[in-house]
């Protein structure tokens, strides 16, 4: 049997999707507030989900995208970004968000082809951005880690 690229990423979209939201929903409310840790996650989860669904209808209807072939070059690039988020996963409490997510978005943007320079003003920039809106506007803890003595 063979399958189409559009159904293969609107399963996996649709999928992951479901698979975030459920996760998101065992994230606790801080108190005073309706939303918490689990909103933004929520959001994009039900984005994942919505456009997975709309990739696997427009193929549905169409029936003209090629065969999925498995390269082994891309598998390599999947499991290296993987590596990637499961290595930030693993240093966001002992390292902290901000050295993590700096970490990660300066080797994701090196990895996708940005230069030095475009790598360092997007991951401290958005790292910024990030802290603003989830410490300072949704009251979510981010974890200092070796920043503590800096925190704020």
């Amino acid at each position: 049997m063979q399958i189409s690229r559009d159904i293969a990423t609107g399963t996996v979209l649709i999928v992951a999707g479901a698979a975030m939201f459920v996760g998101a929903r065992g994230f606790m409310l801080p108190a005073g507030l309706d939303y918490g840790a689990g909103f933004f996650p929520k959001i994009v989860s039900c984005g994942m989900a919505v456009s997975g669904l709309l990739i696997l209808v427009g193929e549905l209807r169409s029936r003209s995208s090629e065969p999925l072939t498995i390269v082994w070059r891309a598998l390599r690039r999947i499991a290296a970004l993987i590596g990637m988020i499961v290595l930030y996963g693993l240093a966001f409490d002992p390292i902290g968000f901000h050295i993590s997510t700096v970490a990660l978005l300066f080797a994701v943007t090196l990895f996708f082809g940005g230069s030095i320079a475009a790598a360092a003003i997007l991951s401290v920039s958005a790292t910024l951005m990030l802290h603003v809106c989830f410490y300072s506007v949704m009251k979510v803890a981010l974890p200092w880690g070796l920043l503590l003595p800096f925190a704020w």
